[in-house]
């Protein structure tokens, strides 16, 4: 029974990595296609297109981010990128991101999934 009390506060605290930040900490402030283009420009060839996402966000939290996981919807599909970096707070980034053709370019959607700090800790949507 001693040991029962050591145990529970141990899951409480938790490590660094396993601390939940409790608000969402990165604000997508804008998901757009500009482009799509062939991925190959050779005559006669059937290729796949490739569309110019762009995602702009802001990190509102008091940490800085190491990376960032979206979640792209084009009306079709989702799928996620991943966008690795040095994001400080209140910074604007704004990124580009050659992505395979989406279809409905003007109802794409993005949506944070998941974030990691540089300190180790993350944050993961409900």
């Amino acid at each position: 029974m001693i040991f029962a009390p050591l145990a529970l506060i141990a899951s409480l605290a938790g490590s660094p990595a396993d601390t939940a930040y409790s608000n969402q900490p990165i604000q997508v402030a804008g998901c757009s296609v500009a482009s799509s283009a062939p991925l190959s420009n050779l005559p006669g060839l059937s290729v796949p297109y490739s569309s110019n996402l762009t995602i702009a966000f802001t990190n509102t939290s008091p940490k800085t981010v190491k990376s960032v996981t979206f979640a792209v919807n084009d009306g079709r599909s989702t799928s996620n990128i991943v966008d690795a970096g040095t994001f400080s707070s209140n910074v604007r980034i704004e990124h580009d991101f050659v992505t395979p053709q989406l279809i409905g370019e003007s109802d794409v959607a993005c949506s944070v999934q998941s974030v990691a700090f540089s300190d180790g800790s993350t944050w993961q949507a409900q």
